[in-house]
C-alpha cells in the first residue's frame, strides 16, 4: 500500500488541480484544459503508478469525475494500469477505447503510438498474431507521415512490431526487411542525438528482433541479430542514465539468447561457457532470469538440469497467478512434462500429465470467469472499487472545504490587486490605440486626397486634350469651307471634309455623353428593367454602335456558344447595349492589330457577354483597379479612363456585373453578365 504521508501530499496536490479546473470551467462539459493543467494531472497519475496501481486507479477515477482529463487519456491510463496488474483483457479493451478516436493523437502523438505498440504486444501474447499484425500496421500507417524525431522513433518501433508478427506467421523475408529498417533507424537516432530514450528503444527493439528469431527457431539467421543486439545493449549499459537493474536484465537475456543460438548452430562449448558466466550473475537468480534459464536448458536439451529447475519455475508461475490458458499450458506444463519424462523421472512426469489434463478441462471455464471478472472491472461493478471511491470522495470533500476558503481569500486579493493595477493600464492602452487608429485614418485620408487630386488633375488635362483635338479639327475644316477658294474643292474632298466634321462632332458628343454617364456612375439607383429583348439584338446593336466591324486593324468575330440568339431577356435595352458597347470600344482601343471576339454564352442564372481581345492585356493585380474612375494604365493610349467604370456601374445597376478574367493571358477578357429570369 502507498504510505499515508505520500497519499496525503498527492491528494492535496490533486485537490488544488480540481479547484482550479472547476473554478475556471464550472458547468462546462466540453472545456479545453491548458497544457500546464494536463501535464500536472499526468504527473499525478504517474506518481501514483510508481507507488501503488490500485491507488493509481483511484486517482484516475477522481480526475475523470471532475473532468480534469479527457476521456481518451482516462482510457489510456486505465489500459496501462490494468496491463501492469496482469489484467490483459481489460488493458486490451481500454487501449482499443483510447484508439477509437484521434484525440490522443492530436494531444500527445507519442502516447497514441505507444498504445498501438502495447496493444500489438498484448495480442501477440494472446496468440492472436493476425490481430497483432493488423494493429501494428494500422499504427504504422499513421506514424509513417510523422517526420518529427519522435515520429521517426515510433515508426521504427511499430515496424519492428509488424516484423515480429510476420516471423510468428512464417513470413521470414518480409520480417527480415522490416527488422533491418527498424534497427538501422533507431541506431541512427541514438547515434545522432545521444538521448537515453532513443538508446533504450534501439536496445529494446534489437532484443525483440533477436528473440523473434530464437522463438521461431531461425537460429542460422538469428546469429547475426545476436551480434546486432549486443551492440545496442552494450551502448545502453554504458549510458550513465541506465538503471543498474535494467542493465543486468538486458545483459543476462542477451547471454541466454547468445547461448541458445550457439548451441543450435553446433557451437556447444562456446554456449556452455557463456551459460556458466550467466549462472554467476545475480540476474540468473531473479524471476525473469529463471525463465531465461529454463528456455536455454530446454533448447539445449539439458533435461536433468531443466528437471531440477522446474519446481522453482513452477512455484514462480503459481506466485504470479498465471491464468490457466493455452499459453500457460504450452510454455510451462508441457515444458515440465518434457523435462521429467526425458530425464527419466516418471513419477513427476505422471503428476504433471495429470495437471495438464485437469488444465485442459478447466481452461474454458477459467478463461470465462477471468474475462467476466475483468469486464466487471471495466464497468466498475466491483464492490471494492466502489468503497475506495466512496472513501476518497469523503476525504476529498473535507479537504476541498478547507482549500476553498483559502483559495477564495487568495482570489479576492489577487482580483482587487489586478483590478487597480490594470485599470489605468487599460485606459492608457485604449487611448494609445485610439490615437494610433486616428493617425492611421488620417494617413489613409491624406493619401486618398492626394491621389484624388492627382487623378482629377490628370482627368482635366485628358478632357482638355480630348475636347481640344476635335475642336481644332472642326475649326480647321470650317476655315477651309469658308475660304474663298472652297469652291475649287473637288466632290471627294468635300465628302472627306464632311466625314471628318461628322466624326469629330460625334467624338465630342460621345465624350459629353460619357461625362453625363459618369455623373451617375456612383449612383446606387437600380435601372428599371422592363424591356423584353433577345440576346442577339443586344449583341448586334452594340457591335454596330461601336463600329468595330469597320476597324481595319481588327479582325472581329461574334459567336453564340451553345445558346440561340433568340434567348429572351427582361432588361433595359438602351443601358445593356451601352455597357456592351463600352467594352467593345475598350477592346478596339487597346488592340493595335489582332482579334476581338464577342462570345455569348449561358450561365446557370445569367447570360454572359464575353469580350475577348489579343491586345496589350491587363496585369492580374490590376483587375479591380482598372474599373476605378479616371484610371488609365497605359498613358500612351488616348482616353479618359472612365469607360470601364461607367460600364460596370450600368451592369451592376441592371442586376449583373462586369469582371476581368485573370486566367486569360492572350490579351484581355471582360465578362458582362445580365440576369435571366425564370
Amino acid at each position: 500500500m502507498i504510505p499515508r504521508r505520500h497519499a496525503f501530499i498527492t491528494l492535496i496536490l490533486w485537490v488544488f488541480t480540481v479547484l482550479l479546473t472547476v473554478s475556471c470551467h464550472h458547468g462546462s462539459k466540453s472545456r479545453r484544459l491548458t497544457v500546464e493543467q494536463l501535464d500536472y494531472n499526468d504527473s499525478l497519475v504517474y506518481a501514483a503508478m510508481d507507488s501503488d496501481y490500485n491507488y493509481a486507479l483511484l486517482i484516475v477515477d477522481s480526475l475523470e469525475d471532475v473532468r480534469a482529463l479527457y476521456d481518451t487519456k482516462i482510457n489510456f491510463y486505465r489500459a496501462q494500469i490494468h496491463y501492469k496488474l496482469g489484467q490483459q483483457l481489460s488493458a486490451e479493451l481500454y487501449y482499443k477505447k483510447a484508439l477509437a478516436t484521434k484525440e490522443l493523437l492530436r494531444e500527445r502523438p507519442s502516447l497514441w503510438y505507444f498504445a498501438y505498440d502495447q496493444l500489438s504486444t498484448i495480442l501477440t501474447i494472446k496468440g492472436d498474431q493476425q490481430g497483432s499484425l493488423a494493429t501494428a500496421t494500422e499504427g504504422y500507417a499513421v506514424a509513417k507521415d510523422d517526420d518529427t524525431e519522435a515520429g521517426q522513433e515510433w515508426k521504427a518501433i511499430l515496424l519492428h512490431d509488424i516484423g515480429y508478427c510476420q516471423m510468428q506467421l512464417g513470413r521470414v523475408e518480409e520480417a527480415e526487411k522490416n527488422f533491418t529498417h527498424a534497427y538501422n533507424t533507431l541506431k541512427r537516432l541514438a547515434s545522432q542525438t545521444g538521448k537515453y530514450d532513443h538508446i533504450y528503444s534501439w536496445a529494446r527493439v534489437a532484443y525483440n528482433i533477436m528473440d523473434a528469431y530464437t522463438t521461431t527457431e531461425n537460429f542460422e539467421k538469428g546469429e547475426k541479430w545476436v551480434v546486432a543486439a549486443e551492440e545496442a545493449i552494450n551502448r545502453l549499459v554504458e549510458s550513465p542514465d541506465c538503471p543498474k537493474r535494467t542493465a543486468e536484465e538486458y545483459i543476462g537475456s542477451l547471454n541466454t539468447h547468445r547461448a541458445i543460438v550457439l548451441v543450435k548452430t553446433g557451437q556447444r562449448k562456446e554456449a556452455d561457457k557463456i551459460y556458466k558466466e550467466f549462472l554467476k550473475s545475480d540476474y540468473s537468480k531473479s524471476n525473469i532470469g529463471i525463465v531465461d534459464n529454463a528456455e536455454y536448458l530446454e533448447i539445449a536439451e539439458r533435461w536433468n538440469d531443466l528437471a531440477d529447475l522446474s519446481p522453482k519455475l513452477d512455484s514462480l508461475a503459481i506466485s504470479w497467478a498465471m491464468p490457466k490458458s493455452m499459453y500457460y499450458l504450452k510454455n510451462y506444463l508441457v515444458r515440465f512434462f518434457n523435462a521429467y519424462q526425458k530425464s527419466g523421472r516418471k513419477d513427476q512426469a505422471l503428476r504433471i500429465a495429470q495437471r495438464m489434463a485437469e488444465s485442459v478441462d478447466s481452461i474454458g471455464e477459467y478463461e470465462r470467469k477471468h474475462n467476466a471478472a475483468e469486464l466487471a472491472i471495466i464497468y466498475e461493478t466491483q464492490e471494492k472499487e466502489a468503497k475506495i471511491a466512496e472513501q476518497a470522495s469523503l476525504l476529498a470533500q473535507q479537504r476541498i472545504l478547507v482549500v476553498l476558503i483559502a483559495l477564495a481569500l487568495l482570489l479576492l486579493f489577487f482580483a482587487f490587486f489586478a483590478y487597480h493595477k490594470n485599470k489605468n493600464a487599460k485606459q492608457l492602452t485604449a487611448m494609445n490605440e485610439e490615437l494610433k487608429r486616428k493617425n492611421e485614418e488620417l494617413t489613409v485620408a491624406n493619401a486618398r486626397a492626394e491621389e484624388s487630386s492627382r487623378m482629377k488633375a490628370d482627368f482635366i488635362q485628358q478632357i482638355s486634350h480630348e475636347i481640344r483635338t476635335p475642336l481644332n479639327i472642326l475649326n480647321g475644316f470650317t476655315q477651309v469651307i469658308t475660304d474663298q477658294d472652297s469652291e475649287q474643292l473637288s466632290a471627294d474632298e468635300k465628302k472627306d471634309i464632311q466625314h471628318r466634321i461628322s466624326e469629330n462632332s460625334h467624338r465630342i458628343t460621345d465624350l459629353v455623353n460619357k461625362m453625363l454617364e459618369l455623373s451617375e456612375a456612383s449612383s446606387q439607383t437600380v435601372i428599371q428593367r422592363t424591356d423584353h429583348v433577345v440576346v442577339g439584338e443586344i449583341a448586334t446593336q452594340a457591335v454596330e454602335d461601336s463600329s468595330i466591324c469597320q476597324a481595319v486593324h481588327i479582325h472581329f468575330e461574334q459567336l453564340f456558344e451553345r445558346v440561340p440568339a433568340t434567348v429572351p431577356l427582361v432588361t433595359n435595352r438602351r443601358y445593356a447595349i451601352r455597357a456592351l458597347t463600352l467594352l467593345l470600344d475598350n477592346a478596339q482601343k487597346f488592340t493595335q492589330k489582332g482579334t476581338v471576339r464577342l462570345i455569348v454564352r449561358r450561365q446557370p442564372e445569367a447570360m454572359a457577354f464575353v469580350v475577348e481581345d489579343t491586345g496589350i492585356g491587363i496585369p492580374a493585380d490590376q483587375a479591380e483597379h482598372v474599373f476605378e474612375e479616371f484610371v488609365q494604365l497605359d498613358e500612351y493610349y488616348d482616353g479618359t479612363g472612365i469607360g470601364l467604370a461607367v460600364a460596370r456601374s450600368i451592369a451592376r445597376r441592371l442586376g449583373g456585373d462586369i469582371t476581368l478574367d485573370t486566367t486569360y493571358t492572350g490579351g484581355a477578357r471582360f465578362v458582362m453578365t445580365l440576369p435571366v429570369e425564370g
